[in-house]
């Protein structure tokens, strides 16, 4: 996400984060096409490998006495490299697939507009804290409403300066 809020600078314009929005919306069909491709890959690796257990390794189990040797590695071995494959797999599909969409769902989500009670939630700050009303000043000098990532920064902010008030520099402990 190329656009980010922060209270000590100025509020992105309507066009920006539109702009950011329809960037995020599609990397986000991107992000579904990849993962129908990352599907087709793995279960062709699943159909290979069933294919040549099906085909050559149990007509090869069938007369252990032909090449006890090999038999022998491969009933040791099938059950790990069909562990190896989905734990590869899966370890894959999160790194490449799960993690940037849930990136992208949070940039897509923090590109709407907020909802009237969390806008009066950040009036209630706003009427403690002087750096939130100025913001929701300059928010409003652009004409455009308060968007949800905005609201979450804002209230982020607060709960860190009331910790830093309160003397809890490091959260809450017991």
């Amino acid at each position: 996400m190329a656009l980010e809020f922060n209270i000590d600078t100025t509020p992105p314009t309507l066009t920006e984060i539109e702009d950011a929005l329809k960037q995020a919306t599609k990397d986000r069909a991107l992000l579904r096409k990849k993962n129908i491709r990352f599907l087709i890959y793995v279960l062709l690796v699943v159909a290979a490998y069933a294919t040549f257990m099906l085909t050559v390794t149990i007509p090869i189990l069938a007369d252990p006495a032909a090449l006890p040797d090999f038999v022998a590695t491969v009933a040791y071995c099938t059950p790990y490299l069909t562990f190896l494959i989905f734990i590869v797999s899966n370890n894959l599909h999160t790194k490449i697939i799960e993690r940037p969409r849930k990136s992208l769902d949070t940039a897509i989500l923090a590109f709407k507009q907020t909802t009237e009670k969390r806008g009066a939630e950040i009036s209630d700050c706003g009427q403690r804290y002087l750096e939130v009303a100025d913001y929701q000043q300059r928010i409003s000098s652009l004409g455009r409403p308060m968007m949800h990532g905005e609201a979450e920064m804002l209230f982020q902010w607060v709960e860190k300066r009331m910790q830093k008030e309160a003397g809890l520099t490091n959260g809450f402990s017991i």
